[in-house]
């Protein structure tokens, strides 16, 4: 009972530290603007529920001008990271098919390791030559871990007919609206970074660059 006792106290004590590292990782980080959207100019056509009198959600507004991160600033998401999902095609029924068999649990990594990738891939000039094997590795890492607490909020599509390329069929756009509380993924990130061991292990400049950039990793995610 004694072993078992302080077992249970050390994991405590070593997911606070986790928790408090994350903490300091979220707060007060200054974001860096992420860059408008500028799809081919389009003109929506049709769209979810307009058949029924609904509008076009205000998030989706904001995502389609702006991008996640300006989602992100609405109070309802507050102290949440917003991710969204795409797929475009010609193909309603298979977009449909998409959309139903997306899976919080199976489809979340991979959005997590491409805003991990483009993250990373922001702060240097030459992401293989400043990280050496790290951002691949880290990236692998970030894909197969098995990230929890993801929640799909809502989903939406639009049909849009583009301005140029003139004969071209109408083309539908699906999205799928995922959020995820900022510290719990920062506890999670802070767990795929410290199990993160790349072969070969980074020089003494790609170190230094890996940790400055840990530092403040969430500046501008």
């Amino acid at each position: 009972m004694n072993r078992l006792f302080l077992a249970a106290i050390f994991a405590l004590l070593l997911f606070g530290s986790c928790r408090s590292r994350a903490d300091r990782l979220v707060e007060d980080q200054p974001v860096a603007p992420e860059p408008e959207r500028s799809p081919a100019p389009y003109t929506i056509i049709d769209y979810k529920n307009k058949d029924i009198g609904g509008t076009i959600p205000q998030w989706v507004d904001i995502w389609l001008d702006f991008g996640e991160r300006a989602v992100e600033n609405l109070d309802v998401f507050r102290g949440r990271y917003v991710f969204v999902a795409r797929n475009e095609a010609n193909n309603f029924n298979a977009l449909s098919l998409w959309k139903d068999g997306f899976s919080p649990e199976l489809d979340f990594p991979r959005l997590a390791a491409t805003r991990i990738e483009a993250r990373l891939a922001y702060a240097v000039d030459d992401p293989d030559q400043g990280y050496g094997a790290f951002f691949e590795t880290l990236i692998r890492a970030a894909s197969d871990f098995p990230w929890t607490g993801a929640v799909r909020v809502d989903d939406f599509w639009t049909l849009r007919r583009f301005e140029s390329g003139g004969e071209g069929a109408p083309e539908w756009e699906f999205i799928i609206l995922v959020t995820i509380d900022k510290l719990l993924f920062a506890y999670q990130f802070e767990t795929v970074f410290q199990a993160t061991n790349p072969n070969p292990p980074p020089t003494r400049d790609q170190r230094t660059t890996i940790n400055r950039v840990m530092e403040r990793f969430f500046d501008g995610f």
